[in-house]
């Protein structure tokens, strides 16, 4: 299902991305084309840089959280799919930001060019780390949702019952008055 929706995947990411970096650099240009998200740099001189990013590099983590996901074991189904939710949009935003960097790295790579200095390293580091790093990045995701307790289903607290008064005895059984006992 992933491979089919890679398309769809890098539009919504590439839209996304091109209105979060608009703000920062009008210069660049973001468009998605089909399963990858195409580059384009304008420097002041008129010069071009262009380099496109395929995005099953940054996103292959995908389909590994969600079937992390899907294999653990839960008591309700609503609680899966809401965890399946929470890790698919936590996976969608680190793909806008992977998009993002290498706009940043497309950028910096143009300015390279009359400069003698590699500014561009950094982001080339981050990048290709994060992009190798998908399965642990997914583990991680699915961690934090067992920790948050995406995966549990949430409990209703108990309706008081409006017939007991303070000096009654406790309903739950423990012999002692109901002030003392569950009315705390």
């Amino acid at each position: 299902m992933w491979w089919f929706a890679l398309g769809v995947i890098a539009a919504a990411a590439g839209t996304f991305a091109s209105w979060i970096y608009e703000f920062f650099d009008p210069r660049v240009a973001i468009r998605p084309e089909g399963r990858i998200v195409r580059v384009v740099v304008t420097a002041l001189d008129g010069s071009s840089q262009s380099s496109a990013l395929r995005l099953d590099t940054v996103s292959y983590g995908l389909p590994m959280m969600a079937a992390l996901v899907i294999v653990t074991r839960s008591d309700s189904l609503v609680a899966k799919l809401r965890a399946l939710a929470v890790g698919c949009a936590v996976m969608f935003v680190l793909t806008v930001g992977a998009v993002i960097a290498w706009a940043k790295m497309t950028g910096l790579q143009l300015e390279q060019k009359s400069a003698a200095a590699d500014r561009s390293s950094f982001f080339f580091l981050a990048f290709h780390g994060y992009a190798f790093s998908q399965p642990a990045v997914a583990v991680l995701i699915w961690l934090g949702l067992m920790m948050l307790g995406q995966l549990k289903e949430k409990h209703q607290q108990e309706p008081r019952l409006a017939s007991v008064t303070r000096n009654e005895p406790c309903p739950c059984g423990s012999g002692r008055k109901y002030k003392r006992c569950c009315g705390k």
